[in-house]
């Protein structure tokens, strides 16, 4: 009897947890959104495009620099904001970089519920580089992808990713939700972040 009692409990225990995550993540990022699409209205509001649903980045086989898989303790709660290039950085590379940096700086005391994610292509990264964004971008994660990985799961290769400038934000759960192109500003994405970030207290 003890033991189906203590049984009865530890299921009550899970679906008491369960529904804690649910509530917890799901439902704020969820409510978020909405109010971030539509701001309680039928007018669309937010400047960048949303990515097909289901876009996960854990899904993404990304690998930290050392060769070890990063982890949803890597990618998950923060809101992100994720950029590409190959073994070196060109000019327009580095500006969108001084521009997303400067994008979290703006944010000032919630900047740290945003993170930068630099994705290189190639592993074998121009040592100067490196040198520069541990100096002036220590504010970028940086992870090694595989380019036909990315043009499985967001339609778009390495190559293109890099040619169009375009950045996508990532939500504290690891959904790829939004998309930036080269025609995209930087008060484009700080207007939506603006609104994610005051719509939900997640991350």
């Amino acid at each position: 009897m003890n033991e189906e009692v203590e049984n009865k409990s530890q299921r009550n225990m899970g679906r008491y947890m369960l529904f804690l995550m649910v509530f917890t993540f799901v439902i704020p990022i969820g409510a978020a959104y909405w109010l971030f699409s539509v701001g309680g209205t039928d007018i669309k509001v937010n400047k960048g495009e949303f990515v097909k649903s289901g876009v996960q980045i854990l899904d993404m086989g990304l690998t930290n620099l050392d060769g070890t898989a990063a982890t949803e303790e890597d990618l998950f709660g923060h809101w992100h904001m994720m950029y590409y290039m190959v073994s070196d950085c060109d000019k327009a590379c580095e500006e969108k970089i001084y521009t997303l940096r400067q994008i979290k700086t703006s944010f000032h005391k919630e900047s740290d519920r945003i993170e930068n994610i630099l994705i290189h292509f190639d592993n074998n990264i121009n040592p100067d580089f490196s040198n520069k964004i541990e100096t002036h971008y220590a504010n970028f994660n940086r992870y090694i992808a595989d380019r036909e990985k990315f043009n499985q799961m967001l339609g778009f290769n390495g190559n293109e990713l890099i040619d169009k400038e375009i950045v996508f934000i990532v939500d504290p759960i690891g959904n790829v939700i939004l998309r930036y192109g080269k025609e995209s500003t930087a008060k484009d994405i700080i207007s939506d972040l603006k609104r994610l970030l005051k719509a939900s207290q997640i991350g």
